[in-house]
């Protein structure tokens, strides 16, 4: 039997000072070992040899240190860079546009025209608001910048990418961005209705804690710290630890009742899964069956692939189905949390709705952090009351 193909094969080091790596029997040459420019050809070629089913296309150069840098080798390594991180999602769109147009443009050539280019493909989408593209663009220059800081390419590069303006309010097509509002209780109530239990169970604890969706969607029972007389959720990554700011998010009250059915499982296993979601589906539509059970289709098992956890964007899908099934007015998770901020301010002040929520400054410090966490605690006594009257039923754990 054959030797399987690798999806990686090595980054290795020749006898001429060169960097070389193997694809289908084929040497590529890299240019200088360990040099930012060959590892940079090293990950474009992966990323094609990857994208042609574990094959190199013929038309390939060998020789790749002849060739100057290209966007494409750039996307590469800025990709591997901030490999892992959650929030690349929205960066697609950008991503897309260079890696089908520009790849192959040397970062050399590459400059404001280029990126007005690549700001009015975003542009003629029509849906697209201001903000979001002038963020795109933001992103664009903070991938040249990285070029910068690896050797890459050269400060200039990146320092005319800057020189374009972004969009002007009242001075482009680009529509403007609504303010976000916070979303009736009332509707809240209405959607959890339609949701499943584990779902249903997760709005009750964000609308009891006020956390982003993020955070909510990767509580596990080893971050939940039991310790004290109040439940604490200490999450070592979230939006701003790599500013060096310490979440804690207090689990009190109807929040911690909720949370409790959830906490009986592997330490580090997550406590909402879609899996527990589909069962639930499964059971509703066996409870409704007509005919025996023996004459059912059998389904295929389940795909284990699938996410072991909801992530930001199926937690927002789902609420969003929810919603329209509801018949109420489309929200989204992120709603919840000004809610729970809007009821927090007018209730007890504007402290402990920015503590509860963590909105602190980077150079807090422990003594600050300690008397934030106390108001944190107070916010969350009030916003789990609030959760608790406006969603009063509480699903059963399947």
């Amino acid at each position: 039997m054959a030797r399987p193909k690798t999806a990686r094969p090595a980054y290795r080091y020749h006898i001429s000072g060169q960097a070389i790596v193997t694809f289908n029997g084929r040497d590529f040459y890299l240019g200088e070992f360990n040099s930012p420019q060959s590892n940079a050809r090293y990950l474009e070629l992966l990323s094609i040899y990857q994208a042609s089913g574990l094959r190199m296309p013929d038309d390939v150069p060998t020789h790749q240190q002849d060739t100057p840098i290209t966007v494409g080798q750039l996307i590469g390594e800025w990709k591997e860079h901030v490999s892992g991180r959650s929030d690349l999602v929205r960066y697609k769109p950008l991503l897309d546009i260079f890696e089908l147009e520009y790849t192959t443009v040397p970062v050399a050539e590459f400059g404001p025209r280029k990126l007005k280019e690549v700001r009015d493909t975003l542009l003629s989408d029509g849906n697209q608001s201001r903000k979001w593209i002038n963020e795109q663009i933001r992103a664009a220059c903070r991938i040249f910048k990285h070029g910068v800081s690896v050797e890459l390419i050269e400060f200039d590069v990146y320092n005319k990418l800057t020189t374009l303006e972004p969009l002007k309010r009242g001075h482009t097509t680009a529509r403007e961005q609504e303010p976000r509002q916070p979303v009736p209780l009332a509707d809240i109530a209405a959607t959890v209705a339609e949701l499943t239990p584990v779902l249903a169970a997760m709005v009750r604890i964000q609308l009891a804690t006020g956390m982003r969706s993020g955070e909510l969607c990767r509580i596990r029972p080893c971050d939940i710290d039991q310790s004290g007389p109040e439940w604490i959720y200490r999450q070592s990554d979230h939006k701003t630890s790599h500013h060096g700011v310490k979440k804690a998010v207090p689990i009190v009250g109807y929040a911690r009742q909720i949370l409790t059915d959830y906490m009986n499982r592997h330490p580090e296993s997550y406590c909402f899964s879609p899996t527990e979601s589909d069962e639930w589906h499964r059971s509703m539509r066996r409870n409704k069956r007509i005919t025996p059970l023996k004459y059912e289709k059998r389904e295929f098992a389940y795909d284990q692939k699938k996410n072991r956890f909801y992530n930001s964007n199926s937690y927002r899908q789902s609420i969003q189905r929810a919603a329209k099934r509801a018949g109420v007015t489309k929200w989204t998770p992120a709603q919840i949390r000004h809610t729970t901020a809007t009821e927090i301010r007018a209730a007890i002040g504007l402290e402990a709705a920015s503590a509860l929520l963590g909105h602190t400054t980077i150079g807090m410090t422990e003594h600050y952090a300690r008397e934030s966490e106390a108001r944190a605690i107070t916010g969350a006594q009030v916003a789990t009351n609030i959760a608790r009257q406006s969603l009063s039923s509480r699903p059963s754990v399947t």
